[in-house]
């Protein structure tokens, strides 16, 4: 199942709108007088090729008695269609365009039954593609592009926690790969040989910069830190990060890193590297640990957090300034089959078919 970033589910089930609450255009004066050009509600393949089948546009399905839900802040009747298929007793949608939400104003209904179709302006309605069974994905073989040491900061309310005992439980994430950890504030025991590396920090932190992301430099300074202390990554070639919501393949990134021998690091964007997946090799984390080394109580790299002023900076930019621009480790490529999410230009990240060399989709919540 897939809840999309930024998407929040309701308090409650409440009654769809319909045509004589849902306000889709303010009366203009004189409108009679004036042409308007009438903006589709939603062209289906017009703005990517289309993975759901045929969707009825300006109609509303009303749901029988039964399971239902909904969302806010789903953009597309697109992320709407992969929401159901995700949930095993949907078999119906409806997205709104403008529910008149703050922000994104569109919301995604979700049904068990339909009881009716109406015509309704401004409201996309559906079925979800087939679901397809789950199968186990590739594990890492130790190839010829070196050892995987793999983790996941785990924030201990909420859903991290269900979702990593699934990845464990299913081989999936970072549990295939040669050696995987789970950092959290709190011991949490994930499964019978798997407990959480304790951090010192309370793992929250506010929001801002110019995406409004999460100012978490200093959290994961301490993440690094002990993740250098706890030593096992010097074990292996390749240190990867993953967020716990992100579907994360080892199997392709194997794939990717033979041709990247020698990289410091590997950047997975164009605009910078994003955190939901960071490739570092050891000697990149060398590096790192040399820096905390320098700093009085060793509790954060000195060189870094001294001659950058990141307070409006999230982890991800840190890393990337930290190792780059201050400690000159290189060279760094950029691999855009690293990570597919809608901040770097994967509009479609939501159906994971984005090629079989993808090594990452983000975010899944659920």
């Amino acid at each position: 199942a897939t809840a999309a970033r930024g998407g929040t589910q309701s308090q409650g089930l409440r009654q769809l709108p319909g045509a004589a609450d849902l306000q889709i255009k303010a009366e203009v004066p004189g409108a009679a007088d004036v042409p308007i050009k009438v903006e589709a509600t939603w062209v289906q393949n017009g703005v990517f090729p289309s993975q759901a089948p045929e969707m009825d546009v300006d109609v509303q399905y009303v749901g029988a008695a039964g399971w239902g839900t909904n969302y806010d802040h789903i953009p597309t009747p697109e992320m709407c269609a992969a929401m159901c298929q995700g949930i095993e007793k949907c078999n119906a949608y409806t997205w709104v365009k403008d529910a008149g939400l703050p922000g994104c104003p569109s919301q995604c209904w979700l049904m068990e039954g339909i009881s009716e179709k109406r015509p309704l302006k401004g409201l996309v309605s559906g079925k979800p593609p087939t679901r397809k069974p789950f199968a186990t994905p590739p594990a890492s073989q130790g190839a010829a592009s070196g050892s995987l040491y793999c983790f996941a900061l785990m924030v201990p309310e909420g859903y991290e926690e269900g979702l990593l005992k699934w990845q464990h439980d299913n081989k999936a994430g970072i549990f295939g790969c040669d050696q995987a950890a789970v950092y959290s504030n709190t011991h949490i025991r994930i499964a019978p040989a798997v407990v959480t590396q304790v951090v010192n920090s309370t793992l929250k932190c506010g929001y801002g910069g110019d995406s409004m992301s999460a100012l978490n430099a200093w959290i994961f300074i301490e993440v690094w830190r002990k993740l250098i202390a706890v030593g096992d990554y010097k074990k292996h070639d390749w240190v990867v990060k993953v967020d716990p919501d992100a579907v994360f393949f080892p199997g392709q990134v194997e794939q990717a890193l033979v041709k990247y021998q020698g990289a410091g690091y590997i950047n997975n964007c164009r605009y910078g590297m994003h955190g939901p997946i960071e490739l570092f090799s050891s000697r990149a984390i060398d590096t790192l640990a040399e820096d905390y080394k320098l700093s009085w109580d060793g509790k954060a790299p000195k060189t870094c957090v001294t001659k950058m002023d990141f307070g409006q900076w999230g982890e991800d930019m840190f890393m990337d300034q930290c190792l780059s621009k201050i400690l000159e480790v290189n060279p760094v490529p950029t691999d855009a089959t690293l990570m597919c999410e809608s901040h770097c230009d994967c509009n479609a990240w939501y159906w994971c078919n984005e090629g079989d060399d993808m090594v990452s989709y983000h975010p899944f919540k659920s």
